[in-house]
């Protein structure tokens, strides 16, 4: 049909006269090319809809091109036969029609080719999906396509690594590498490295040690025969800053929280026999090990409270009003934890940069007190000297005055920080003695 339409084109722009022969050939081939559109059926019903019968089946080419007309239109108000000087105007416009009418053709029948190729491959991968979670619950398991896609994106995730920051090359790994803490280090270790251990708040600036101190205090109390901690306990810390919880106990990631069936949703299998569901927290995570909470002193009052209930019971209850102890379809576990509770048998380490007169007394009175010093300009020099011994550089002239006024305090930046700043020189600084 679109070499027709060409031929067409490629005509002279005026018609003579004696050209009808012509003239029927350009109207049979549009008639063609419309009931090639179209299709014949359709053909005679609009035919017969726009009364244009008799039109198409004359001998005249102009009656047929007016009944041409009325079909590509669909309008059987075209009561003229067009003259012979408005064919080529009337040949034109009929070509322009149909012309557009073969490329949306064209296009439609491009995108439903597309949509249905679509639709095959969303049908076969909808069926095997399907097949899949068939499998899966004949399996017992719980992944499905979507899970393992974001279980692929989190592992791929984990594979990338950046270059290790000058904080994590620098920070000591012994106890004799932490400087300036002797005796804050060595109570420590008589508090923890025992065979009784006992709860630790640890006092001091922020930068001195006092986390790595006890990260280290404990790796080397697991390994003595006669301290309590298994060889694989963790090192379990958060920070008092950042902990969230709700009053109602909706939600405590420290102690433990119920889910409630309804308004926040247990496990499935629970949910549909609404069952609570309890979390326990981090307290029973460390439970036999060393939680340490990093500026305990910027703890919730309430929450502080309710840690140091747990230090006395050893043990975090769980209630809710949706416990049914009657019910048989309780799964064991939660009706011993509803029943007994779970085991939170821990030692505290809390570390903050606050005075001891601004601790809660209660939490003061169950724990022994290590102050960690200010670090001396002696204590800064030899962290340098260590630092660079570490990272395998040397130190440059501008490195070497130290400035008495940089002890650690808390509106201060600590060393490691300004040694990975790569500051140029030390404002105030003085020559060292």
């Amino acid at each position: 049909m679109k070499e027709l339409l060409e031929k067409l084109l490629q005509r002279q722009k005026y018609l003579e006269p004696t050209a009808e022969e012509e003239l029927r050939r350009q109207v049979n081939v549009l008639y063609g090319a419309f009931t090639g559109l179209i299709g014949p059926e359709k053909m005679v019903l609009r035919a017969s809809k726009y009364s244009a019968l008799a039109y198409i089946h004359s001998e005249d080419p102009r009656r047929r091109l007016k009944g041409l007309q009325r079909l590509v239109y669909e309008d059987a108000s075209y009561e003229q036969v067009p003259t012979d000087e408005e064919v080529v105007d009337v040949l034109n416009d009929l070509e322009s029609v149909l012309a557009e009418m073969l490329a949306r053709q064209a296009v439609e029948e491009r995108c439903k080719g597309k949509f249905s190729q679509r639709m095959e491959e969303k049908q076969q991968e909808y069926v095997q999906e399907i097949k899949m979670q068939l499998i899966q619950e004949e399996l017992h398991d719980v992944e499905t396509p979507q899970t393992q896609q974001k279980l692929a994106r989190l592992e791929s995730l984990d594979r990338v690594k950046l270059a290790a920051s000058v904080m994590e090359a620098v920070r000591p790994k012994q106890l004799d590498r932490i400087v300036g803490q002797e005796r804050a280090v060595e109570a420590m270790r008589s508090k923890l490295a025992s065979v009784y251990p006992q709860h630790v708040l640890l006092y001091g600036p922020p930068g001195v040690g006092k986390t790595t101190a006890a990260r280290i205090i404990l790796e080397e109390a697991k390994k003595l025969p006669f301290t309590p901690f298994e060889a694989d306990a963790p090192f379990v810390e958060t920070d008092g800053t950042t902990l969230r919880w709700d009053a109602r106990d909706m939600t405590n990631p420290l102690i433990g929280s119920v889910h409630d069936p309804i308004y926040q949703g247990a496990r499935r299998d629970l949910a549909d026999t609404g069952i609570p569901e309890p979390k326990p927290g981090l307290v029973t995570e460390a439970h036999g090990e060393d939680t340490f909470i990093d500026e305990i002193g910027e703890m919730d009052p309430l929450l502080l409270n309710k840690l140091l209930k747990v230090l006395e019971d050893k043990r975090v209850k769980f209630d809710s009003a949706y416990y049914d102890e009657a019910d048989p379809n309780i799964p064991a576990y939660i009706r011993k934890l509803f029943a007994e509770g779970a085991p939170a048998d821990f030692i505290l380490i809390g570390a903050t940069t606050r005075s001891p007169q601004e601790i809660n007394p209660a939490v003061r009175s169950r724990c022994t007190e290590v102050f960690f010093e200010p670090l001396e300009p002696t204590d800064i020099k030899k962290i340098v000297e260590n630092a660079a011994h570490d990272l395998k550089v040397v130190l440059s002239a501008a490195f070497r005055p130290i400035s008495v006024s940089l002890r650690s305090k808390a509106e201060k930046p600590s060393i490691s920080s300004q040694i990975c700043t790569g500051m140029p020189y030390i404002p105030e600084a003085v020559p060292m003695t």
